[in-house]
Formats: structure tokens, C-alpha cells, sequence
């Protein structure tokens, strides 16, 4: 008999927040190399500069994540689990955590699969035993972060993608296993298993009624 996988999405799912930028927010401020004011001018007035002069000089490219660059992975990793016991762990979805004890007490594989940062759900993920996290991995040299994603940035149909890298998916009966989320952006993943759940949290769900899924 095929196990079943239960996949939620994390951000205003299994908690009620976009969780990436106050994680950003928190290392920022700790991050001696991460100034927000040069930042900004950087970015406005650099451009300028190369398209007028056509420089090399002037080449500008932050990292997608500026916060993190030149950040110690250890101290950030830290600030990460932080972050989790002070906010997320008290901004979880009541309705969502009951479908997940629901998942586990019966057995069934748990992957979390978001577009937040890897570095803290695996913190969240600790909580409640789960080990099959699929969000954004960042990537680093000895020990420090350069701010930018390592691999696949997991947001709509690219989900589906780093799932299927991760976890050998034929091994599960997909009909009669289960994925939450509350964007619609995630009808990939919604529509790969039997039994699509959209998350009410305040949006236009009319896209979820529309393709049949429950709403929790």
C-alpha cells in the first residue's frame, strides 16, 4: 500500500504571516555589512551612472537578499531560531495545525513546501517533527552567506519542481494525498494530489471554489 503526503505551504498557511521579511529585518540589523540607507542609493543612483557613462565601473547587481550577504551562517542560523520562538511559532494557523496533527497521527509523509526561506522553516519545522522542508536554500562560502538563492527559487510551478528533486513522488498514492495553501499561485501543487485544500485568510477565494478544492 502507497503512503500518502500531506504538503502545506507555509506563509498564511501554517502561519498567518509573509514570513520572509521580518526574518530579513531581524538579520539586517545584526548584519555589520548590510547598510539599508547605502543600499538604496546604490541602487538609485548606480544605474544612472553606468547608463551614462556605460562604465564597467558602475556595474551594480545586489544579491536578492542584501541582508544576508557577507553574514556569518552560524550567527544567522541563530537569529533564525530566534525568529521562530519569538513570532512564528505564535503566529500558527489553529485550523491548519489540527489538519496536521490529523496527517501525522495517521501516519501520512508531511513536506512542507514554501517560497520562505529554508534557514527557518526548518527551525518552525522542529517544532513538529518534520523533516522533508522544500523552500528556498541560500547560498554560501566557508561558513558566510552571499545573499543570494542556492538553486531553485520555490515559488509557483517551481515548487513542483525542487518536490519532485527531493522526494521520490511515485513512492506515494497522489490521488488521495493532500496539499494546502492559501494562493493561487500554488494550483500546481494544489492540483498534483487528489485532494486540493485552500486556506481562507481574508483573500478572494473564488479561484479555489472554481477548481473544486475544500476550504479550510
Amino acid at each position: 500500500m502507497q503512503n500518502i503526503l500531506a504538503i502545506f505551504d507555509f506563509c498564511e498557511t501554517l502561519v498567518s504571516i509573509q514570513s520572509i521579511q521580518p526574518y530579513l529585518d531581524m538579520v539586517g540589523k545584526a548584519n555589520p555589512h548590510y547598510n539599508k540607507q547605502i543600499l538604496h542609493w546604490q541602487r538609485k543612483i548606480l544605474p544612472r551612472l553606468h547608463r551614462y557613462t556605460k562604465l564597467s565601473l558602475f556595474d551594480f547587481n545586489p544579491p536578492r537578499y542584501p541582508e544576508l550577504k557577507g553574514f556569518d551562517i552560524e550567527h544567522a542560523t541563530q537569529i533564525a531560531k530566534d525568529y521562530v520562538q519569538q513570532n512564528l511559532i505564535h503566529k500558527t494557523n489553529a485550523k491548519v495545525l489540527d489538519r496536521l496533527r490529523f496527517h501525522q497521527e495517521s501516519g501520512h509523509t508531511i513536506a512542507i513546501v514554501s517560497g520562505g526561506l529554508e534557514i527557518y522553516i526548518k527551525e518552525f519545522a522542529k517544532f513538529f517533527s518534520i523533516d522533508n522542508i522544500i523552500a528556498i536554500s541560500l547560498q554560501s562560502h566557508d561558513g558566510v552567506l552571499n545573499g543570494n538563492i542556492d538553486g531553485i527559487h520555490t515559488m509557483e510551478y517551481r515548487k513542483l519542481y525542487k518536490l519532485t528533486q527531493m522526494l521520490d513522488t511515485s513512492a506515494f498514492d497522489l490521488k488521495s494525498s493532500y496539499a494546502y495553501s492559501d494562493c493561487p499561485s500554488d494550483i500546481p501543487l494544489l492540483s498534483f494530489v487528489g485532494n486540493g485544500v485552500a486556506i481562507e485568510c481574508g483573500k478572494d477565494l473564488q479561484w479555489a471554489r472554481i477548481m473544486g478544492y475544500e476550504i479550510l
